[in-house]
């Protein structure tokens, strides 16, 4: 007759037929004011609009003499959870996928696991059940969907990330929402056993990304810096699958371009490469998780929302910065500049950066 499960929040159904009505009480056993209480009769059902992990307890008395007719406690031990990740993007899917196995440790649960990068993680997380976004999955005790989730008035949705997660680092959302202690933990991510692609000592870097304000914006910066590693004697190679030019945004000249492939390949070049200099893009999050030492360059957002275990290259002084991490970005307009667009101040945040400082925080590690 009572039906509960947790897929995107407490869901409770009562079935059958009857005039009998039912007072329904769904309470958070860790934090009582969180709690929401309804009535319903047969053929009702009822789910909380808060969707991340909340240890709940659903409770349903019979209206007529108050009695407790129906108690279920949240108890996932064994039970099939499935945990679906909102973003393609390289960069969130590596800093969010570490949650998924520490959730599945705690609780002993049997996890399914749907993200766009499956091939990465495979063979490293035997115990997780992969499978293609979309796809479905049956008999689910509960379900949680990892993601930056806004509300149409672009303030974060509270009802799906129980904290702001523009205060938080990048792979913090993914450990709130499955409810557990965060930690900066590298992901298990699969490595080719090949040979070094080149003979000689070279640095990869990620010069493209995917809108203007997260680029090195300094006309100088990425000339400098390849001059001085090909003078240390690196081949300098561009990892970016953009190639030399994008948007106006030129390779210095002398520098390898690798041709658009397999990630495999991209993986191969950062494992044997000295260092990695980067923006914040996906392939900066690549190259931490490969093991390759990594530089990151973004005025773009604090420095906190990136890996801790990094060179991280954040402008001095009273430069206009971190928009990511005070507005929504408008991932449909490449020039997003909330603060200074079409001022001379636009994307001053990484034209303050200049080669000079890049140089010197690398030169230890070339």
């Amino acid at each position: 007759m009572f039906h509960c499960n947790f897929i995107d929040g407490a869901y409770l159904e009562i079935a059958g037929e009857g005039s009998e009505h039912y007072r329904v009480l769904i309470e958070d056993l860790d934090d009582p004011a969180l709690a929401m209480q309804c009535e319903l009769a047969a053929g009702g059902w009822v789910r909380t609009p808060h969707r991340y992990f909340v240890r709940w307890r659903v409770d349903v008395y019979r209206q007529s003499d108050n009695e407790l007719v129906y108690r279920h406690v949240f108890d996932c031990t064994g039970k099939r959870v499935y945990i679906a990740f909102e973003s393609g993007s390289l960069g969130d899917t590596l800093a969010w996928l570490p949650a998924v196995e520490a959730f599945r440790e705690r609780h002993g649960c049997r996890v399914i696991c749907s993200t766009f990068l499956n091939g990465l993680f495979k063979d490293n997380y035997p115990d997780i059940e992969f499978v293609e976004p979309g796809e479905t999955a049956h008999d689910l005790y509960a379900m949680y969907r990892i993601g930056l989730f806004y509300k149409e008035d672009g303030a974060y949705d509270y009802g799906k990330n129980p904290s702001d997660f523009r205060e938080q680092p990048l792979a913090q959302p993914a450990f709130d929402i499955l409810g557990l202690p965060f930690r900066e933990i590298k992901p298990l991510i699969k490595i080719p056993d090949l040979p070094s692609p080149l003979d000689k000592p070279y640095v990869c870097i990620g010069l493209h990304a995917t809108c203007q304000a997260k680029y090195w914006n300094n006309p100088k910066g990425w000339d400098e810096v390849v001059r001085f590693l090909r003078y240390k004697g690196y081949t300098v190679v561009l990892l970016s699958k953009e190639g030399r030019e994008y948007r106006g945004n030129r390779v210095p000249q002398g520098v390898k371009c690798l041709e658009e492939g397999p990630l495999e390949t991209v993986i191969n070049y950062l494992r044997h490469a000295k260092l990695f200099i980067g923006v914040g893009s996906g392939l900066s999050w690549l190259a931490w998780a490969s093991g390759c030492k990594t530089c990151l360059i973004s005025g773009f957002s604090y420095p906190y929302t990136e890996m801790q275990d990094c060179i991280r290259i954040f402008p001095d002084g009273n430069v206009c910065s971190g928009c990511f991490n005070r507005h929504r970005l408008d991932a449909s307009d490449w020039d997003w500049c909330p603060d200074h667009r079409g001022t001379p101040r636009r994307f001053e945040c990484t034209r303050r950066i200049s080669g000079r400082r890049v140089i010197e925080a690398i030169s230890s590690f070339v």
